[in-house]
Order: C-alpha cells, then structure tokens, then sequence
C-alpha cells in the first residue's frame, strides 16, 4: 500500500512542470472567482427576491458550492424568476466543471501519471541472473525484425534496448523481448549482461551513434562479439577502432549481390554462392537447347556429372525431380565445382551472345556498389537518376550516368534502356522500385529485372510486379548478423533462397537420405557434404552419412522451418572453434 502511494505521489509531482502548472493553476483561479462571485451575486439577487440582509457571505458560499455541485438547492431556494434565472446559470456552470474539466484534469494529472508510473515501474530494466548466449539488438528496424524471426525460430534468446517506456511497452505488445535503459550508458549493457551475450548488433543508421555504443559496451565487456553496420565507408575504421568484432557495409554488399545476378553474360551461369569448394549457380536457359525438356531428358547428370537442384521462376523455388520441366523463363539452380561450371558455360555459353550491358537505376550507395562490381568486371553499364548526385563518391562514375526520368519513355529512348541485358532497380524508396518493376517489364517483357526491397514484406509486391531476382536488405543482413552466432554459416543467394552449412544432426548420421526422405521431408537439398575438411559436392543419397560431417544445403525459409521441426534445433550448432572473439574478420560476401 505505501509502495502504491509512492508511486502516485510521484507520478503526480512529475505533472506539475511547465504548461501543466500553468493550466492548472488558471483552472483553480477560475473556479475561486466564480465561487466569490456566485457568493456575492447570490447576496443581490437575494435582495431582489425580498430577503435582503437576511443571509451572510458565508451562506452565499454555502449556497454556491451546493449548486455547483448539482447536489440539490437545499434549504435556501428563490422564490423569483430572477433569483431562479440565476440558479439555472450556477448550476449549468457547476455541470460544466464536473462533466468536463474536472474528469480533464483527474486524467491528465491523477489517472494518466499512475498508469504511466506504473509502466516505469514495471518496465524490465534487468535481464535474469541466468540469462546468458542472448543477442543484444540496439536498434529496432526492419533488419532487427528479420534477426528476431530467425533467433525465435532457433529458439535463441535476444532484448532489444529501447530507451523509452513508452516504445517499450508498444514493442512488448508486438511481442519483441524488450530491456529500458540508455543505450549510451555502461549502466544499461551490465543490466543486460552484455559480458554472457552471444552478440551484440549494433546497427542504427547513424555512425557516431554506433560509435559510441561500442565504446561504451567495450567497457563492460572485451570479449562480448560486437557487429556494427557502417552507413560511410569511411566509419568502417573508426568502428572497429572502438571495438568491433565486425563492421558490416551493408549497402556495399547488396550493390555486389544484386550486380553478381545479372545476365549480362547470356546463358552462361552465374556464381550466387561459394561455400568452401562448392558453387551454387544460376543459369538462365532461354535461347537454349534445354527450353522444352525435362530434367531427365536434358541429362545434365550423365553429360556434364551436374546436378541441379531445383528451378526459380521469379520468386517461387522448386526442388527438381526427373519431371521437372524447364521453361522459357526457367532459371536453373545447380551445386556444381569450378571444373563442373567451366564445362557448363562451355557448351551453353556459346549458343547466345552475350547481352550489351547493365542499366542501374539509381545513383545511391547500393547503385554505385553494384556500379563498381560491373566494372571490375569489365560489364558495360548505364546509371540512371532523376537528380544528379552530390558527394565526391560518384565522381568516378560521371561518364556513366545520365540524368533523367525514369518514366519518361521518351528519355528512356536516348539511353541504353532499350539494349541493356538486365535492369538493377536499387532505389532506397519500395513504391519508386515496385512502380519501376512494373513499367520496365510492361516496356520489356523479356528483360531481366533485379530489384531491391528495403523492406522484407515487400518481396512479394516485387515479385509479383515482374522482378526475377529481388533481394531485401533485412534479410541479407540479418543473415550477416546470424552468421557471427557460429550456428551454422547462412548464405542468401536471392529473397527466399539461400545455403546453409551445418553439423550433420545426430538423428542423420548413419543414415542415407533415401532412407531419411530428406527432400520429401523438409524440403531442402543436400548439395555437399564436409568430412575432414574434403568438400564432397553432390553426394549419392544412397551413401550413409558419416559421423563428425558436415553438411551443405540450398533451401527456402518454409525448408529451414521443416528441417529444425524435424531434427531440432541444436542440428543446426556446429562444432565451435576456439578463437579470439574479440578478433575483426572482413565480411564474407561471396554469396
């Protein structure tokens, strides 16, 4: 009970600051006036009604608190028109106080303080003693959103650190693990027992500010691993002086991801990811022999000793099966060696000329990224914007870009729009790249169309309006940030598919994955498997899975879903390696 009154008393002492005594201090001067007033008018309409002098100041007082108080007129009434006139006007002035003001005034200053009090003080401020391998998340966006669906689904524990109450507890109703405290403060990373986490993801959009969060969490820890987004190159430096374990440009990355898919190059297959000495690769098949044919009839196993592993249609994956027949607009997903992907692009390469370049639309951090990667590897390209850039960083661009609009066709006509291989839409705005999508594909229906999705729920609209590849920056780099929790190393290819390498789970070793019906199972495909450090790209599914293995697999979210349902969580932890967690190692951005 004294804990509650506590409470209120200082919950109401906060409100009385500034505007607030203000208002309240013209309220209760208001009201006095009326009541003296009332009190005095009470005195002369008494006089009129016939009983001058009969009654004092203070039973005009009397009178007045009793008729504002709509509780009766009790024993002293008018006998007057007058007199009653005057009661009527008391009174609808007394109803206004009791009906409006002061219900006003009892929730600004009593109602809203106590529950805000009460939030403040049941709002977490401390993660349990026991807490410990957790992730740490310092800025809640559509990237920590995406982490946080993965954690869950690997049942790792996490906080995000707000420092508001208020965003506190609008995070907890959406169901986010949330801790209050001033991110900038060594007070708030004890409270979270930063020194037992797995992880802390630094990554708001201002450097300095990640800056000085590092700082400040180094203090507590020196071993807790740190990754920070860096929004300039330039930061990169400077964040991993103040601590980082690794600094993460992630514009830098998604430029290169969304540069490496294009098919300038024509039929010949592209390089999505390198896990060891594998290569999973996409190859578009239009213009070729194998448009029309199934996968048994096209007999890529037995001619080139290639398997693929399903095929992409603009946003939907299929594992392949002997059946699968391969369209037009089918793009081949393979797991194939150095020697296996020369020996593909020999014989497919040469039955379609190659494309005459790349149009980038866009003249941001993630289009000259994507820029830079075309010209080192001597692909022609074209950057179109709308305005022309400002900073020296695109100067060595100049030559390259060509100022415009997009959706006037007839600037469209003057550029490269009309010859290019591939379109990059890799604009910081959703509705500009879903729009862009849309109208490049009415304008070329056969063109290829990368685009990027800053947000993860815009993939679908992506896909849908015509992109063949779409890759969203929380999820490439939420995968960025998984990664450093050593359970398993994720490589997002495009939105939807990515590989996974992980420790052979103890329920398959032993086992073929025939005998496991792993594909039909989970829905994921064991491209490769690591035994004593010898990559095995391709293994026979008729061959038992060795102990002290690991394995390799392309797969969709909905398959990495199945393949933790079925052989649980900790399949998914590979053996930990002892190193300095405190040591910087460069990004991995191969895939």
């Amino acid at each position: 009970m004294r804990g509650a009154s506590v409470i209120l008393v200082n919950a109401i002492k906060t409100r009385f600051t500034g505007s607030n005594r203000k208002f309240l201090f013209w309220i209760l001067t208001i009201l006095l006036i009326l009541i003296v007033l009332y009190s005095l008018l009470f005195q002369v309409f008494m006089a009129i009604d016939g009983h001058g002098g009969e009654h004092s100041l203070i039973t005009g007082i009397y009178w007045t608190l009793v008729v504002l108080s709509t509780q009766g007129f009790g024993d002293i009434t008018f006998e007057g028109d007058a007199g009653r006139l005057f009661t009527i006007v008391v009174n609808i002035t007394g109803i206004i106080f009791l009906l409006i003001i002061l219900p006003v005034v009892i929730i600004e200053f009593v109602y809203n303080p106590l529950i805000a009090a009460q939030k403040e003080a049941t709002a977490p401020r401390k993660l349990p003693d026991t807490m410990k391998g957790h992730v740490l998340i310092t800025y809640y966006d559509p990237v920590a959103d995406a982490l946080i669906a993965r954690l869950n689904q690997h049942q790792i524990p996490y906080a995000v650190i707000v420092d508001e109450v208020s965003e506190a507890y609008r995070l907890r109703d959406m169901g986010i693990n949330v801790l209050v405290g001033n991110i900038r403060q060594p007070e708030t990373y004890v409270n979270a027992r930063a020194e037992h986490a797995a992880l802390v993801a630094v990554t708001s959009e201002s450097d300095p500010i990640n800056t000085n969060i590092v700082f400040v969490v180094r203090q507590v820890s020196e071993n807790v691993p740190i990754v920070a987004f860096a929004n300039h190159v330039d930061s990169i430096d400077i964040l991993e002086l103040a601590g980082c374990r690794q600094v993460l440009d992630i514009s830098d990355l998604m430029g290169k991801s969304l540069a490496r898919s294009t098919s300038n190059d024509g039929v010949a297959a592209h390089i999505m990811g390198k896990i060891e000495d594998l290569r999973v690769v996409e190859a578009r098949v239009s213009g070729t022999t194998l448009v029309g044919k199934t996968l048994k009839d096209a007999d890529l196993g037995r001619k080139l000793n290639i398997t693929v592993v399903g095929v992409w249609e603009r946003g939907k994956f299929e594992l392949a099966g002997p059946h699968t027949k391969i369209a037009e607009n089918s793009i081949l997903v393979m797991a194939v060696s150095e020697e296996q992907l020369k020996a593909y692009n020999d014989q497919f390469s040469a039955e379609y000329e190659s494309g005459n370049g790349v149009v980038i639309l866009g003249a941001g951090s993630v289009g000259l990224a994507a820029a830079r990667y075309l010209r080192d590897k001597g692909t022609p390209f074209t950057i179109l914007d709308k305005v022309e850039p400002e900073g020296r960083c695109w100067d060595e661009f100049r030559q390259n870009v060509v100022i415009g609009d997009a959706a006037d066709l007839n600037f469209l006509k003057s550029t490269l729009f009309y010859e290019a291989s591939a379109m990059l839409i890799t604009t910081h705005d959703d509705d500009i790249n879903i729009f862009l999508t849309l109208y490049f594909r009415k304008l070329r229906p056969g063109v290829q169309i990368i685009a990027r999705a800053n947000n993860e729920r815009n993939v679908h609209m992506l896909h849908r309006a015509g992109a063949d590849f779409v890759l969203s920056t929380s999820t490439m780099a939420s995968s960025m940030l998984f990664n450093n929790l050593e359970q398993g190393h994720l490589y997002t290819m495009v939105e939807g598919l990515y590989a996974i390498q992980v420790k052979t789970p103890k329920k398959m070793i032993g086992k073929t994955l025939v005998n496991l019906q792993f594909r039909a199972l989970t829905g994921c495909s064991v491209v490769a498997t690591i035994v004593d450090g010898k990559c095995n790209i391709n293994p026979s599914p008729h061959e038992p899975l060795p102990d002290k293995s690991e394995i390799i697999m392309v797969l969709t979210p909905e398959g990495e879903e199945k393949f933790v349902k079925y052989f649980g969580n900790q399949s998914l932890l590979p053996e930990k390696k002892k190193k300095d967690k405190t040591k910087k190692s460069k990004p991995d951005t191969t895939a």
